[in-house]
Parts: structure tokens; C-alpha cells; sequence
């Protein structure tokens, strides 16, 4: 800390004393002009000096004046301030400067006005609960709150500030640039044209990156099939040159540039020991200079937004996730660093070798009870392999099913050749002898009575289709992208003409495509896409393991909205906590005793006050995302100016 000379001047006394005086100063303005003048005192000496008495006055005065340093000292609440300097005061603008900023932008009507179609919108889908109406009456009698009846923070436009201004920005900018290119066109009838071209862009975005993928993951599967071929076939051999570069950054230096400087930052750290931002910054590059995405797609992706919230933004249907972009930047990442996925692979080891030793002495006190068990039941005698029986049993499910559905697709191509009513008798024998061992396999005791002949028809009804073609047609639909591609294939084939020698197979599936393809281009990619995300339930050759993990993990996505019985708390009810009987229900719910219940037709995902439990949890999901994205991008910025290493410091 410096010290400044003495400046014998007074302070500014511009505007006259009288102002001085009404306008107190800001401490800073006042500590300022204290330093500035000289005038300011070191009060810690004067009390110094105070304390002495009146013994030896004229020599303490003699030492204090000998004693005067020859510059004044700053103050402690001037080095405090500098040291902890406040928010600097805003330059004066001139008032030219001032009314030309005033001046609107031509795009801040287009802004208001989407701002406002998307209140409309959110008032008119939000279905307010008699709890909210009451909490609504009281806010409104007691003058605590001036918001309209169909509005709340969660769903308000505010409540989403920052995602449903992107989008409006976006969107008034692309609507100014059509009414200047279309000379006439009024704002309302633009709004349906500025829709469509961003759905377009988004659509060649997708593509594009899409294609960009699979050329890359192709580029390199051949190059590793080149050199494990060459490895096999002679050792000693040079191999054949091959370009480390893929083709997609063959116009992009600057790409291929920061390509090696990634590469660089792997050889030195691992990838599973990479701090956040850094892991932020390298999926930030691949999706903006690998795939070439925008800013904006990005920063969704970032966020994970919801499809419900980008339609509610837009006011237009929104089929197409952002699913598939996810899995181009990990598929590219994964391609171009195939450490990353190593890495990752040994982190999940790692955690499933600690649950292991966490849960070895529980394990080894059940394997200890069960052992006794089995002792016991070896000496009663008689059941030695009912455990192994059963173990085989279970294990040869699968594989007893996927033959039956290979068998299946036999039996569907005679029923094409002919129907089952004209088959000869030992045919039908041989298939219902089929039917009854299919049944017994994949039916439960508690489906009750089954239908055979509905069962035969059902089973005979479809196309066949054998195990490979199977596989090729669900991998054209993994994702919305591919259903994307594999609808505009469609299209752009179109339907066939009938032909005298068609068969009625091929007849119904020609009017089965030409039903489809009639259909609106939004209801068709739907469709497709709820087919891809159904294959554990409609794929045939799905083993019973894989619909039980989506049933468990989806099921009350699908049963969402769907009327079915609900056991609800009601005091005039007349079904008692005995009727129930299941303790653990009992104890997880903590029902009393004396509680009483009834069975109501309730929507599933909702309570009996019409609260809607999936509503919360995309709330939830919502502020987790954002708390998220916010942690993601500061880290990166961190990382991006210095300021964050590239190892996680442990």
C-alpha cells in the first residue's frame, strides 16, 4: 500500500454548500475526498496521545510534532475498500446516446408477442386441482397475490425464463427475416412459415449428424478390420498406410488441430480423472466443430429439456427427441477416443467389485441359512435336485421360447400358402399340439381361461419374419433420427402397383403401406417412433428378462393417465386394515388401525386430490436439470480460461 504526499486544497464545492450539505455523501465519495485533501486524521494516534494525562504535556507535544510523518496515512476503511473494491459507479451517458438505446428493436414486438402466445398456451393446458382453486380464493381475498386463475410458478413463462427465451429470440428473429423476404405477409400469417423452416433446419441438422456418425464409425470399424487382417496374415510385413484423419475433417484445420491437442490431453490424464469442465468442453467441441450443431442445440442438449416443454414453447408438436443427438456425440466421443469407453467400463467394475464386499457378509450368512436348509431337506431324503431342477428349468426358458418363435415363422409361411382352415388334419394336429407346449410357456396362472382359437388367429395373422430380418428391421428404428431416415426411405419409394401374381400376403401388405403412407407425415414419425420405443414388448425374439427390466423401469409411463383401481383412505369406506392383511404395505404407508378405505376409479400417476405425482416429478427433474447445466457450463468456463485443471485433484 502506498501513501500519497499532502494536498492542501479543499474539497469540490460544486452545486454550492447547501447541497453539500442536504446530499450526504457516499461513505466511498467521502473517504475519497478525505484521502484527497488531506484532511483526514488518524484517530488511533490522536487517542494515543489522549491517554496520556496531563503529566509531561509539553514534551509529548514536542515528540508528536517531531514524530509527524511527513505523508499522510490512508484510513483502514480506504485499504478495506481497495482491497474489497465496490461495484464501480456507471459512466454518465449522454442523452443522445440514451434516447437512440430507447429506440426498439424491431424484433422486441415479435419477442412480446410469442411471450404471450406461450401464456395462452400454458393457461389453457393447466387443469387447476380444487386444492389450487381454494389456495387460489384465499391468495386473491387476502391480496397476496395478483395472478390470473390459470396461472402458477411452475408452468408460468418466468418459471422457464431461460429455455422459453431462447426460443422466442430464435424464433422472432427467423419471423423478422421472413416478413422482410415476403413484402405483405403479416405477422400472424408468418407464424405457420417460421415453424416449418425451423422444423426443416432441425431436420437436415439431424441428418446431417447423423450421417456424419456413421461415416465416421464406419471410417474406422474398416480400418481396424484392414489391420487385424494384415496382423493375421503376415507379421513381419509393413502395414498399409492409413490416414488417422477422419474424412469429415478433411476441410476443417483448425478441427484436426484441436483433434491432436485432445489426443495430447488423453496420453496425459486419464479420461475417468478429468475434471468436470473438461469433460463438458471436449462433448462441447465434438457436438459444435465435429457434428455441427448450433449453439443453441447444444445448450439443449445441455439442458435436457423436455419434449412437453419445447411443445409447450413452440405450440407445435414435437416428435423428434433429442435422444439421437445424445448418442452421436457419445458414439463419435466413444469412436475418436476409445479410452473414454474403457475408462468407464473399469469405473463400473470398480463400483460393482465395492457393492460386492459391502454385501459379503449378508450374502454369506443367507448362503450359510440356505445351506442348512438343504441339509435339512437331504436328510429327510427325496429332494437332493429340486434346487438344480428348478435353476435348469428357469435357465432353459429362453431358449425353449426363441425356438418355438423360430417354429413360428414356419408355420406363418404355410398359412400364407393356405389358410389354416384348409390344412389336412395331421397339420392342424401338429400345430395345436404346437399351440398347447407355446401356451404352457409363456401364459401365468393368473391370465385365467385362454382362447385358443383367438390365440391361433392371432399367432397365423402376422408376416413372417425369421430372426435376421427381425434384427435388420428394429435397428432401422433404434432412435428417432433412424425412424427419421427410414420414413423418408419410405416416402420416397412410395407404394407398389398391384400385379396379377400377388399374393393375398403380399395384397394386404400392400394396402397396409398404402394406408400408412396416406397418413400425415407428423402421425407417421410418431407412429414409427412408439414402435422403437416398444420393441421389448413387440419384438418376438425379446427374451422375458428384457421385459421385465422396461416394464420395471417404463411401466408407469405407460399406465400414466390410464383410469384404473385405486385403494383410497375413506372414513365412511368399508374395507378395514384387516381386509388388507399386507403388513409391509401397512408399515411402508404408516395406516393406522383404525383406518378405513374404499376402491375408486382413479387416473393412474394421481392421488385422490387430482395431484398429479408425474407433474412433480418433471418439476423436479426440471430444477435438477438446471442446477446441473448451470454446474456443467461454469465448470467448462473454468477449465476453458486456466482456471480448472484437467486431472480432479483427490
Amino acid at each position: 500500500m502506498h501513501q500519497s504526499s499532502i494536498l492542501q486544497r479543499m474539497a469540490s464545492t460544486h452545486g454550492g454548500m447547501r447541497n453539500i450539505l442536504k446530499q450526504k455523501p457516499s461513505t466511498v465519495q467521502f473517504i475519497k475526498w478525505s484521502v484527497e485533501t488531506g484532511v483526514h486524521k488518524d484517530l488511533h494516534e490522536d487517542e494515543t496521545f489522549k491517554r496520556g494525562g496531563n503529566r509531561n504535556n509539553r514534551n509529548q507535544r514536542d515528540d508528536r510534532n517531531n514524530r509527524k510523518p511527513k505523508f499522510a496515512k490512508y484510513p483502514i476503511e480506504y485499504e478495506i475498500l481497495t482491497l474489497n473494491p465496490p461495484i464501480p459507479e456507471m459512466p454518465r451517458i449522454p442523452k443522445k446516446m440514451q434516447r437512440k438505446e430507447k429506440a426498439a428493436l424491431p424484433t422486441d414486438k415479435l419477442v412480446k408477442n410469442y411471450m404471450r402466445r406461450y401464456d395462452a398456451r400454458m393457461k389453457a393446458s393447466t387443469i387447476l386441482t380444487d386444492a389450487e382453486r381454494e389456495e387460489y380464493y384465499y391468495r386473491k381475498t387476502l391480496g397476496t397475490s395478483q395472478k390470473g386463475e390459470g396461472s402458477n410458478d411452475v408452468s408460468s413463462a418466468m418459471g422457464r425464463k431461460s429455455a422459453v427465451l431462447t426460443h422466442a429470440y430464435d424464433f422472432a428473429l427467423k419471423q423478422f427475416e421472413v416478413m422482410q423476404n415476403n413484402e405483405g405477409l403479416t405477422e400472424q400469417g408468418s407464424i405457420s412459415m417460421v415453424e416449418e423452416l425451423l422444423a426443416n433446419e432441425e431436420k437436415v441438422e439431424r441428418l446431417l449428424s447423423r450421417e456424419k456418425t456413421t461415416t465416421l464409425v464406419k471410417e474406422k470399424k474398416v480400418a481396424k478390420e484392414i489391420h487385424a487382417s494384415h496382423d493375421s496374415s503376415n507379421a513381419d510385413a509393413i502395414p498399409p498406410p492409413s490416414s488417422t484423419i477422419p474424412s469429415i475433417l478433411h476441410a476443417k484445420p483448425r478441427t484436426i488441430q484441436a483433434l491432436s491437442i485432445w489426443g495430447k490431453r488423453f496420453k496425459a490424464v486419464p479420461y475417468s480423472q478429468w475434471t468436470l469442465g473438461a469433460s463438458t468442453a471436449l462433448d462441447h467441441w465434438i457436438a459444435v466443430d465435429v457434428l455441427g450443431m448450433t449453439e443453441e442445440t447444444w445448450n439443449r442438449l445441455l439442458n435436457g429439456e423436455l419434449e412437453i416443454d419445447i411443445e409447450q414453447s413452440r405450440g407445435v408438436e414435437v416428435n423428434i427427441g433429442d435422444l439421437a443427438r445424445n448418442r452421436d456425440i457419445v458414439s463419435v466421443r466413444s469412436t475418436l477416443f476409445p479410452e473414454t469407453m474403457i475408462d468407464m467400463v473399469d469405473d463400473m467394475d470398480d463400483d460393482d467389485d465395492y457393492e460386492d464386499d459391502m454385501m459379503l457378509d449378508e450374502q454369506s450368512e443367507k448362503d450359510a441359512t440356505d445351506r442348512s436348509i438343504d441339509e435339512l431337506l437331504a436328510s429327510l431324503g427325496g429332494f437332493d435336485d429340486i434346487g438344480e431342477d428348478n435353476a435348469n428349468s428357469t435357465d432353459d426358458v429362453d431358449s425353449r421360447i426363441s425356438k418355438m418363435i423360430d417354429s413360428l415363422q414356419d408355420w406363418r409361411v404355410m398359412n400364407e400358402k393356405a389358410p389354416f382352415k384348409d390344412w389336412d388334419s395331421s397339420a392342424k394336429g401338429e400345430f395345436n399340439k404346437w399351440l398347447g407346449d407355446y401356451i404352457s410357456l409363456v401364459a401365468a396362472e393368473t391370465d385365467g381361461q385362454i382362447d385358443l382359437e383367438a390365440t391361433r388367429e392371432a399367432l397365423l395373422s402376422e408376416p413372417p419374419r425369421y430372426r435376421d430380418e427381425s434384427e435388420a428391421f428394429w435397428s432401422q428404428i433404434n432412435d428417432e433420427t433412424d425412424a427419421e431416415i427410414l420414413l423418408h426411405n419410405l416416402n420416397k419409394q412410395g407404394s407398389t402397383a398391384p400385379t396379377a401374381e400377388e399374393s393375398p400376403a403380399e395384397e394386404n401388405a400392400r394396402k397396409s403401406l398404402e394406408s400408412f403412407l396416406n397418413m400425415p407425415y407428423t402421425k407417421q414419425l410418431s407412429q414409427i417412433i412408439s414402435l422403437g420405443a416398444l420393441r421389448p414388448i413387440l419384438d418376438e425374439y425379446s427374451t422375458e428378462e428384457d421385459r421385465v427390466n422396461f416394464m420395471e423401469r417404463h411401466g408407469e409411463t405407460l399406465l400414466e393417465g390410464m383410469e384404473i383401481e385405486h385403494l383410497v383412505s375413506d372414513p365412511n369406506g368399508i374395507i378395514t386394515v384387516d381386509d388388507i392383511g399386507d403388513e409391509s404395505l401397512l408399515s411402508k404407508q404408516k395406516i393406522g388401525p383404525n383406518e378405513r378405505f374404499s376402491i375408486k376409479m382413479v387416473p393412474y400417476g394421481t392421488d385422490e386430490f387430482g395431484l398429479s405425482r408425474s407433474d412433480k416429478a418433471r418439476a423436479l427433474y426440471r430444477a435438477w436439470n438446471i442446477q446441473k447445466a448451470g454446474r456443467a457450463r461454469y465448470a467448462e468456463n473454468l477449465y476453458k480460461t486456466g482456471q480448472m485443471p484437467l486431472k480432479e485433484v483427490e
